[in-house]
């Protein structure tokens, strides 16, 4: 009789593990179609995006307003449909951001509440597409106390983030500048010698120094003449335009200033003439002092000093005054007597 006893509770006790396993598997079950999102938010092969090469469109967008849609078209990057991306700030924010952003961990819960409150009032919505399906979309607010990571709310989760870039202190926020001027390709000139056929450099207050220089095959002539033309002199020239890039915005001046300097004579303009493609034009402005005694005040009506360093600048296509750096520029501020030897 007892071995009967023992062996329906050996039974029983069977029973109540299976069932516990059951019941324990189907809560997991639920709780995993129910928190999907939350499960692959932490996984970063479902958050970072490691084919950033099929990103096509990415939208930035702040509770202010201001928006950026950045566009893949052909081979080349644009801003709002204005004006092309500077690549080097594209790459970083694909190559360097994008596919490395990693989910930290979810903010304590004591803290997620007002989290969320401060992200409602200042946040940038990120939103990342692959042709017209969007794979991403999240917002990304400001730092932790630390400033070790930055706070991540994923549309769709419950649950607001902290995230960082692995191996990196900096913080997400300022990599997805909702201000469209931080995109916009900073490049100037990016010739190489080989595909430069003539320049043109004027100086506008001693004309004796202008010239004009063209390349036909390996030879180059100027005009005016020189005395005796130095080729290799000609040859160094050509080749410092690769990769000349304008600094900033000369955002201290009221508009009117800035139109005003734009309109007004350079002191000098350097000329590249490609064998393909459009010209480009670059008209320097002193920064600073000007002449006839008319001085440059700022926003704050200060006087802004002569600045050596930097100059004002405008060139082709490009609608906005620019700053430009001696260092960057200096050594293509020749005269024609630099090429006699």
């Amino acid at each position: 009789m007892k071995s009967v006893v023992y062996l329906n509770l050996y039974k029983m006790r069977k029973l109540i593990i299976l069932a516990s396993v059951v019941l324990v598997s189907i809560l997991c079950l639920w709780r995993i179609n129910n928190n999907e999102g939350e499960s692959n938010f932490r996984d970063i092969s479902h958050f970072a995006v490691q084919n950033t090469e099929d990103i096509t469109r990415i939208k930035l967008k702040d509770r202010q307003g201001n928006e950026v849609i950045l566009s893949k078209k052909d081979s080349f990057w644009y801003v709002n449909d204005k004006l092309k991306a500077f690549r080097p700030k594209i790459e970083s924010l694909l190559n360097e951001t994008i596919k490395n952003i990693r989910i930290k961990g979810p903010v304590a819960k004591t803290a997620q509440q007002n989290v969320i409150r401060k992200m409602v009032g200042h946040s940038i919505h990120v939103q990342i597409f692959q042709k017209n399906e969007c794979i991403r979309d999240y917002y990304v607010g400001s730092s932790n106390p630390d400033r070790s990571s930055t706070y991540i709310h994923i549309n769709g989760s419950n649950t607001p983030y902290e995230a960082h870039i692995f191996s990196f202190a900096n913080l997400l926020e300022p990599k997805f500048s909702t201000y469209e001027k931080d995109w916009f390709d900073q490049t100037v000139f990016d010739f190489s010698s080989d595909q430069i056929k003539t320049i043109k450099v004027d100086h506008i207050y001693d004309t004796s120094e202008s010239f004009q220089i063209t390349k036909s095959d390996s030879f180059y002539d100027i005009i005016p003449r020189v005395m005796s033309l130095s080729q290799p002199a000609a040859r160094s020239y050509f080749s410092l335009f690769s990769f000349k890039n304008f600094e900033g915005y000369a955002e201290y001046l009221k508009l009117e200033q800035k139109d005003s300097i734009k309109n007004s004579t350079p002191f000098m303009s350097i000329e590249v003439i490609p064998f393909k493609g459009k010209p480009i034009k670059l008209n320097l402005h002193r920064k600073g002092s000007f002449h006839m005694d008319n001085s440059l005040h700022d926003k704050r009506g200060q006087i802004i000093v002569e600045d050596t360093e930097r100059y004002f600048a405008s060139f082709t296509e490009f609608p906005f005054l620019v700053t430009v750096q001696e260092y960057t520029m200096g050594k293509l501020l020749v005269k024609r007597s630099y090429f006699n030897q």
